[in-house]
């Protein structure tokens, strides 16, 4: 092995042991079941991770690439071949500090590529994620206070987060609030299932305009629904973890978009949705 290159993973595994349950790599694809006249949703998503320990803080860095294929399972009165697959492509720059015993931020930036790549990247295609948040720590629990700006939540819109965490034993702990709730149950050392409800979604640019009937263009993109769901996640081993998702998708809208105003909506509905994930974290995660 390169020296050089030898360095850096040592330099990755050590740094990472100063973060808990980081995810290093993760994979995962997420499919609505088939329901007649109405628009489905598939996407599969790649996304790395490298932390870097600072003398005060935790920098992270990570890269993300998710495609989104969309089953038209409805009669539409345009050609929809171009607007059939988005991919998209992040970065997110992320740091994490404490500000004294009780209080600590979390900030991070994303310049995100976002488009069905029918012609060549412009700036039209670019958009600028970040998040900045504010948590409260104690010995009853977390609270998170602050605004996320994530198209991948299927708006162009910031987002308040206002969320309680807790720890109740080493088998319960739960997250109240919004945008993602959840309740963690730890069945044993290498099992545990995750209750949530969160939001999903993406916003995106057509890179050649869609004409719509005769008199109307189409610039972007936006699916919006919520999911509740369970996970469940085993421990192969050390590093890697196997997780299946299953649950129920609502609140569906898919709609073409011009100076941001609808110029036509497809027909969703209510559907339920499976998944699977696999992650792999550099530091023993010890089957928890």
């Amino acid at each position: 092995m390169d020296l050089r290159l030898g360095v850096f993973l040592l330099m990755i595994v050590s740094t990472a042991g100063k973060a808990q349950n980081f995810e290093i790599f993760s994979a995962d694809i997420n499919s609505t079941l088939n329901n007649s006249n109405s628009v489905g949703l598939k996407n599969a998503t790649i996304n790395i991770n490298l932390p870097l320990k600072l003398k005060k803080g935790m920098l992270t860095n990570s890269m993300l690439f998710s495609r989104y294929y969309i089953d038209y399972n409805t009669d539409e009165t345009m050609n929809t071949a171009t607007i059939e697959s988005f991919k998209i492509l992040k970065y997110t720059l992320g740091y994490f500090t404490k500000i004294n015993d009780t209080w600590g931020f979390k900030t991070n930036i994303s310049p995100t590529i976002s488009s069905n790549f029918e012609s060549g990247i412009t700036m039209d295609d670019v958009f600028l994620n970040g998040s900045l948040v504010f948590i409260k720590s104690s010995k009853k629990g977390s609270i998170h206070l602050g605004l996320v700006y994530n198209t991948g939540f299927g708006t162009n819109k910031p987002i308040p987060i206002i969320s309680y965490s807790r720890k109740v034993n080493n088998v319960f702990s739960y997250m109240l609030g919004m945008p993602i709730t959840k309740i963690e149950y730890n069945i044993n050392s290498a099992n545990k299932a995750n209750f949530y409800l969160k939001p999903k979604g993406f916003y995106s640019n057509i890179s050649d305009n869609l004409i719509i009937n005769t008199d109307e263009k189409a610039e972007k993109v936006k699916y919006k629904s919520i999911q509740t769901g369970v996970n469940y996640s085993h421990a192969i081993d050390d590093f890697w973890k196997l997780s299946l998702d299953a649950g129920y998708q609502f609140s569906s809208k898919y709609e073409l978009l011009n100076n941001n105003e609808s110029v036509y909506e497809f027909k969703t509905k209510n559907s339920f949705f499976v998944g699977l994930n696999l992650k792999y974290d550099l530091l023993k995660n010890k089957k928890n």
